[in-house]
Formats: C-alpha cells, structure tokens, sequence
C-alpha cells in the first residue's frame, strides 16, 4: 500500500496546489490565506511543546514529517526525534535544513519506524491523515497503537466558519477535512488509547483539531 499511497501523495502535492503546501511548510506565504496556515501551524506547536513538557530526551516519532518543521522544532527543545516522510524530495529538503540538534529523517512508511523499535513517548501526525482514504485511516491508527507508545497526537483539520467562503481561494490539499467522531469511537473501541487531550486551533482560514490519545493499562 506504501508505493499506491507515494503515488498519490506525488499526486496530491504537485502544481499550484503543491507549491502552495511547500510555501506553508517553509513558512514563506505569498497569500493572506496562507499567511493564516502558517501563523496557525506556529500556534499549534507552541500548544504541542507546553503539552510535552518535560521535553528533553523524549523519543518522538514525526510521522508524515514533510519537510521537517516540527521536527527540527521539537528537536531544538531537546526530543530525540525521528522524522519520517514517503516523499523523498521532501526528506531530502529537511535533511538540508537541519542544524546542530539534528533529527533523524527517513524516506518510508513511518509505520515501518515501529517494527522493532523502542516504544516512543509520543507519536505525532500533523495534518497526515487527510490523505488517507477512510478505512486506511483505521488501519494506520491501529498499526500505531501496536506499539505501545505512549501517547498519540492526531492534528487534523476541520471544517471552520469560512471555509465556504474561502475554499474556491485555497488548493485542495488545506481544506480537505477529517470527520472524527466514527475515528474516535474506534480508537476508543479497538485499542487500549483513550482521549486525553483535545484542543482546537483557529487562524481564520486555518482550523485544526488537536486530539491527544494516552495508553492506557487496564
């Protein structure tokens, strides 16, 4: 399923539509919309960071890292932090913005970054699944919870109070949306995580829901 989904994610993320994502995530916005995506991108990590607190030495997983501005983020504030993207031009572009704290960045599937591998603290997927048809979007969490990190973070995006006004204004690939409830339920049917955290983050044309899921024991 990795090459079918590279496929579409290539797909998804080219023309104007891709070259509107690629000045979000270098955070070089030419539109008052996209000025709006980046300021609200910048406010959910701040809400991320304060909620990871105590920070230093975590082992976090950026799953779906792009081209890496959460992870180097995280990585300055002290994580240990594994970045994992399918769309090799893209790791490659944040391998070359890495500094100093440096992330460890892998073309792949990130749910190949869980076989073997050391539980991590949390697990993150920033706008991620959007682009996964429905059932898959099941299946990935599922894969997730297997591992028996300790939390995951799903932030995706919802439909706000503009989006009807704006989405003729905007490529497809920010104001596709998530429907959460059914996601939720079979989170909390099929996998020992529970919800633990939910917060939303506005910036006019850019509106996420961030929904933090902790294992649980019993």
């Amino acid at each position: 399923m990795s090459q079918d989904l590279t496929t579409q994610l290539r797909e998804t993320y080219t023309g104007e539509a891709g070259e509107a994502w690629a000045r979000i995530e270098r955070e070089r916005p030419t539109t008052y919309w996209e000025e709006n995506a980046v300021l609200g991108r910048q406010d959910m990590r701040v809400a991320l960071l304060k909620r990871l607190q105590p920070i230093a030495g975590k082992l976090i997983l950026d799953a779906g890292c792009g081209r890496g501005v959460m992870a180097r983020y995280l990585a300055r504030e002290g994580a240990v932090v594994t970045a994992v993207d399918l769309i090799d031009e893209h790791v490659l572009e944040a391998r070359k913005g890495a500094d100093e704290h440096g992330v460890d960045f892998i073309v792949g599937d990130f749910r190949d970054a869980l076989t073997g591998a050391e539980p991590f603290d949390d697990i993150i997927l920033q706008e991620v699944l959007e682009d996964y048809k429905p059932d898959e979007r099941l299946d990935t969490i599922f894969q997730l919870a297997d591992s028996r990190s300790r939390r995951i973070h799903l932030i995706f995006r919802q439909r706000g109070r503009w989006g009807g006004l704006i989405n003729p204004l905007l490529p497809d690939v920010v104001t596709a949306t998530l429907e959460a409830v059914s996601l939720f339920r079979s989170i909390h049917l099929h996998t020992p995580y529970r919800l633990s955290h939910q917060e939303s983050i506005r910036r006019r044309s850019y509106n996420v829901q961030w929904a933090e899921f902790s294992l649980t024991l019993d």
